[in-house]
């Protein structure tokens, strides 16, 4: 029970900073309450807020979201000789 608690706090309080994120970035952006945008504004918004957490929490956990494509091996890439590959 005290961890579901833990998480919703943690998720109410997320879910406040990324609201005043909005509110702030509106204001910053067009000079103008986050409500009198239009809907064009607000994903301008939306967008601008969300890459900007997204790149903040990348950076702090890039491990989290580093996954290896096919192209990626174990080996060693291939020696380069005057900026071609043997």
């Amino acid at each position: 029970m005290a961890e579901d608690f833990q998480i919703n706090l943690l998720k109410f309080i997320s879910a406040e900073l990324y609201f005043l994120a909005g509110l702030l970035a509106s204001r910053e952006m067009y000079g103008k309450s986050y409500y009198a945008l239009g809907v064009g504004e607000k994903a301008a918004v939306d967008q601008a807020v969300n890459s900007q957490i997204f790149g903040n929490l990348a950076t702090i956990t890039p491990a989290l979201f580093v996954q290896p494509t096919p192209t990626q091996t174990s080996e060693a890439p291939p020696e380069k000789k005057n900026g071609h590959a043997k």
